[in-house]
């Protein structure tokens, strides 16, 4: 098995990630700003207190949802609240400042501005390469002293509807110094979640891992799990799924290829703040072996990330990896810390 993530892989995410694009529909929506300012334009979405808005004069531009006033937009848009009820049809101003009227097929609703945590515009063909999401980054550290070098490349991408979302993660953390075989750390995934009623979804899920601190040369493994935004706003994320996979691990040494059932109980945890533009991601997910549950492994990353100029970020990254009963020669854990440079759009 190779200790390189096959090169497919990365070309597919690259290639998403650097996509273009593309043309927009005419742009006959009206955002009037905290100080009288009336903006038209074209709203693109509304996620965690930021609403990106395309113009003809600024092209897209992101604004602080805190500091619109009114917004009007004769799109048909879906417009979700903090406890996931969500309506489809189009915003008209509501006569008071940060309050916005809602108009769908068969009624009418004014709420308070902080109550919408996400506005998605009902989907058409041309918009797909403009529903894409992501960010990637990459980072090297060399140690002169013990002429250690390790490199990191990471890359997050989604695309989002009004009735599903399709991800796609890749990491990859390769360490190579004299006199030792070279050791990766790597995993590329993908996800399709489908929204349910009060903040529920359902999530089917594939992945490929290695580990050479931990004795994994290769795992696949591919399951299904049902979860819940506990908690979303337009500052915090918090969701809770469980599940289950089937998953097929080959070793580095001499232990035989394994396929086992295992649970899997994730954590996520998202905090955005608009000025400085910062985010602290965490995730933790837990496996238990479900023919001995007191056999686990488990995974937990975190990531600070703070944007320097326009869409190019500063990344700090800690993961850790730990199996209760690792393969012969192998140890129990494994972290990485990695500070790196990237960039989203």
């Amino acid at each position: 098995m190779s200790r390189i993530l096959p090169g497919y892989l990365v070309a597919i995410t690259l290639f998403l990630v650097v996509l273009p694009a593309s043309a927009s529909a005419a742009k006959t929506d009206i955002v009037v700003l905290i100080n009288g300012n009336a903006v038209t334009g074209e709203v693109k979405s509304l996620e965690f207190g930021s609403l990106r808005y395309s113009t003809d004069s600024m092209g897209t531009v992101s604004i602080d949802w805190e500091d619109i006033i009114s917004v009007s937009s004769q799109q048909d848009l879906q417009i979700e609240l903090t406890d996931g009820t969500r309506y489809f049809g189009k915003l008209f101003p509501a006569g008071e400042p940060h309050h916005v009227r809602i108009v769908t097929a068969s009624e009418e609703i004014v709420v308070e501005s902080s109550r919408i945590v996400r506005i998605t515009p009902i989907e058409t063909g041309e918009r797909f390469l403009e529903r894409l999401d992501g960010s990637f980054s990459f980072g090297i550290q060399t140690q002169k002293s013990s002429q250690v070098t390790t490199s990191n490349l990471a890359a997050d991408v989604s695309y989002r509807t009004r009735k599903y979302l399709f991800g796609t993660r890749l990491n990859s953390s390769v360490t190579d110094q004299p006199s030792e075989p070279t050791k990766a750390r790597q995993s590329v995934g993908f996800n399709y979640q489908r929204f349910r009623p009060n903040r529920w979804f359902t999530d089917w899920f594939t992945s490929w891992e290695k580990n050479d601190e931990l004795g994994i040369a290769a795992r696949a493994s591919a399951g299904v799990a049902l979860g819940r935004y506990n908690t979303q706003t337009n500052k915090n994320q918090l969701s809770l799924a469980v599940g289950a996979q089937g998953a097929r691990t080959n070793y580095t040494g001499e232990d035989e290829s394994a396929t086992e059932g295992e649970g899997k109980i994730e954590l996520r945890y998202l905090r955005r703040r608009l000025t400085p533009e910062t985010s602290l991601r965490f995730t933790s997910t837990i496996y238990p072996l479900l023919e001995d549950v007191t056999q686990y492994r488990a995974e937990s990353d975190m990531s600070l990330r703070w944007e320097m100029f326009e869409d190019l970020f500063l990344d700090l990254g800690v993961g850790f990896s730990y199996i209760s009963d690792p393969p012969t020669g192998a140890e129990k854990s494994d972290y990485t810390a990695t500070t790196s440079i990237g960039y989203s759009f």
